[in-house]
């Protein structure tokens, strides 16, 4: 019973993280971007919310892999090709597409082919909108050993590990899509928060007994820590050309790790009460997470209709939301009447059987023994 309603709870804020990140790209769009200087601290709230799905992925990974990996019944080579088959569909077509839109863009601007830099892009893990993730997410799992070795550490280690990683993601800041290698920077970035969510997942009880209550004192540094973002001149996700002295010191991580503490305890509390709007947002959260990105592209110079910035924001968020879901379906329902031949072959990527096809040197490294 605890085990299902943490699965609830955490799937809950999970939908949550997904309404974030696309309440915050709705920002992007051309009409409705000085909203995001007229209501600044919303603004910070809402935006880089992907720092909870990646404490999510930590605490989910210590319940549910590190057990099953220390006792051999399954290998990091099983859990990243595992990973690989969710992803790699909507990389290797959605991602594609994106990469190529705004490859065309930026390629012109920089004077080279749009194909390479579209290229460049989803090599180095550097892609815009949510597509980053996915190679930074692989990488992570490929170095599920690590996280094992984390976890056997004790408590006041991993403390320390996790406070001198978090002080450096504070000065490296959060990769944007010109930083080359991305994919390596976002996992010097974000890993202090999975291991973070390792903890959690590892003293799960005593957490949710220790935040009982402590919600509003939570909140309350949620948004001193918001109010600091604004006055030192954090205005924006990316922070590496704004601010001087103290400005150039990123936040985002310790107020977002406040924000999910929050959430975890209110919706641990209310698991019991019907949520169907966020049950439905935790069902369909990585469609959402994914699949928002190409409606954005083609709203992007919508009007500014209602001459109110929240409700146009809001209109937005639902449109994209529900227009990539509907375009997901229909790209499903479309892959189903391809010929089986193709339909083999893309099957035959997404499922991962990397082991028939790839040379066994070049993934030996991916299923070390990790007993001990």
């Amino acid at each position: 019973m605890q085990s299902i309603g943490r699965l609830t709870s955490l799937g809950r804020l999970r939908g949550l993280a997904a309404l974030c990140v696309v309440f915050g790209h709705a920002f992007h769009v051309q009409s409705l971007t000085p909203a995001q200087y007229a209501f600044n601290p919303a603004f910070l709230i809402i935006s880089s919310a992907t720092v909870i799905f990646v404490l999510i992925a930590g605490i989910l990974f210590r319940i549910k892999a590190v057990s099953r990996l220390v006792n051999g019944d399954t290998c990091t080579r099983t859990i990243f090709c595992r990973r690989w088959a969710e992803l790699s569909g909507t990389y290797l077509t959605v991602g594609l597409f994106l990469a190529v839109v705004v490859g065309y863009k930026e390629g012109i601007r920089e004077g080279v082919s749009p194909f390479f830099y579209a290229f460049q892009m989803m090599l180095n893990g550097s892609m815009a909108h949510s597509y980053w993730y996915v190679p930074f997410f692989l990488i992570l799992m490929a170095l599920a050993p690590s996280h094992v070795w984390f976890c056997r550490l004790k408590l006041p280690v991993q403390v320390f590990l996790i406070i001198f990683g978090m002080i450096i993601s504070a000065f490296i800041h959060r990769p944007n899509a010109d930083v080359t290698l991305g994919a390596v920077h976002s996992l010097a970035y974000y890993l202090p928060v999975f291991w973070l969510g390792l903890v959690l997942g590892s003293y799960w009880q005593e957490i949710l007994k220790w935040l009982h209550g402590k919600e509003i004192l939570l909140g309350i540094l949620m948004l001193c820590c918001v109010a600091l973002q604004v006055e030192i001149g954090q205005d924006q996700v990316y922070l590496h050309k704004i601010g001087e002295n103290w400005g150039d010191i990123d936040l985002f991580i310790i107020q977002k790790v406040l924000f999910s503490l929050i959430f975890i305890s209110v919706f641990h509390r209310t698991q019991a009460l019907k949520m169907p709007l966020f049950d439905w947002l935790s069902k369909n959260s990585l469609v959402i997470f994914f699949m928002h990105c190409p409606v954005l592209i083609l709203i992007t110079s919508a009007p500014h209709l209602s001459g109110f910035y929240v409700p146009d924001l809001v209109l937005v968020t639902i449109i994209t939301i529900v227009g990539g879901v509907q375009m997901h379906k229909s790209l499903v329902r479309t892959f189903a009447r391809l010929p089986d031949g193709v339909k083999g072959f893309a099957e035959t990527i997404r499922e991962a059987r990397l082991s028939e096809r790839f040379p066994r040197g070049l993934l030996s490294f991916l299923a070390p023994s990790v007993k001990g």
